[in-house]
């Protein structure tokens, strides 16, 4: 349809128009960053987490470039941490399910040699392995899809089955990947980095909500294929992975560029490892920050989580992922893609890209 009109159409009208057309309304009043704190947040675990994020974006530019990404991923190590508490007053998290070599006492938690099972997750390992220590595994798994489950609006109600091997070569061999990915998902099977190695890397937390998101988005999806770059960077933004992504990198940012355009981004993102572990590693620490910024910037910038949340709806509900994706953010998801470029705008932290100490609480 074409419309053609001699007098001139105003901003407000044009929103209207766009809207009945099925297009998203332009912003009027485009997002303002929040006004700037005094003092300045100096550490990751500073900043508002998502979870209680009010408005979008959540940081003023400079908070960003002071505290670095949000990271609350290393909560559980710092001073005065206990286990938060769900709506039954139930704890949840770590020291939930066992306080050292003791296993506490839960409906629902069973302990089988070589298995743990509790609510939406399921642990095995070799029986060489003590069952005390894989349930910090457990609870980190169900931490992350309690939250996942409320940052998306979504929710599963089968199992999530992971495999813990005995150690990182029985990974290797069992997956084909190196240590740099955190672990491999088909369906409702994953099989983890071991567990060991994960809470000695300090991505134990992350790993869980990166592997979370990823196997509820599979859910949402129900059977229609969403790009790598919207599924593994939503699942890093969700994980706050950011600070990770800035020391892995670190090493390579002399010889160049760290970020991938979106074409690449996918394309690494969607194809095998990489025989070489090293330029598997590079690429896909690469790709991995190249969408996390990608997301980043729609999340943050672009409608926040309840536009996300009314995309997630739209697609559980059978509509066209392309479709919703025109009429909430004015282009399909390949468009989308090229919109979000992480090599079209600077990282968000700015020049500060200096790695902040994440595993140490801040300064008191």
């Amino acid at each position: 349809m074409t419309f053609r009109s001699a007098i001139p159409v105003s901003v407000a009208a044009l929103a209207l128009l766009l809207v009945a057309c099925g297009r998203p309304a332009i912003d009027v009043n485009p997002p303002v960053p929040p006004p700037l704190p005094d003092p300045l947040p100096t550490h990751p675990a500073q900043l508002t987490p998502l979870l209680e994020a009010k408005s979008f974006p959540r940081f003023h530019p400079r908070v960003l470039e002071s505290a670095g990404y949000p990271d609350h991923k290393h909560s559980f190590g710092y001073p005065g941490y206990t286990p938060p508490v769900d709506d039954d007053g139930l704890t949840y998290g770590l020291f939930s399910l066992a306080r050292g070599t003791q296993l506490l006492p839960r409906e629902g938690f069973l302990v089988e040699p070589g298995e743990l099972r509790y609510r939406r997750v399921q642990v095995t390992f070799p029986d060489t392995l003590d069952a005390v220590l894989l349930v910090p595994l457990v609870e980190f798994l169900d931490w992350a899809e309690r939250d996942v489950t409320a940052l998306l609006g979504q929710a599963r109600d089968d199992t999530l089955r992971v495999v813990n091997p005995v150690d990182l070569a029985a990974y290797t061999a069992a997956t084909g990947q190196g240590f740099h990915r955190l672990y491999r998902l088909d369906g409702s099977q994953g099989i983890v980095e071991p567990a060991n190695v994960l809470f000695a890397r300090g991505l134990a937390l992350h790993a869980a909500y990166h592997l979370m998101t990823v196997w509820q988005l599979d859910h949402v999806a129900g059977g229609q294929q969403l790009p790598r770059w919207f599924t593994d960077g939503l699942a890093s933004y969700l994980a706050e992975d950011g600070m990770h992504f800035l020391s892995y990198l670190a090493m390579y940012r002399p010889l160049g560029p760290v970020v991938f355009s979106s074409d690449d981004t996918e394309a690494v993102l969607a194809s095998p490892p990489h025989a070489d572990q090293e330029i598997d590693k590079r690429q896909y620490r690469m790709a991995g920050y190249s969408a996390f910024l990608m997301v980043w910037e729609l999340v943050e910038h672009r409608g926040g989580l309840e536009r996300l949340r009314q995309f997630l709806d739209r697609i559980a509900a059978g509509e066209s992922a392309d479709r919703v994706s025109v009429d909430l953010w004015g282009h399909d998801l390949a468009g989308l893609a090229a919109e979000l470029d992480a090599t079209r705008r600077p990282e968000p932290v700015g020049d500060a890209i200096g790695a902040r100490p994440v595993n140490r609480p801040p300064a008191s």
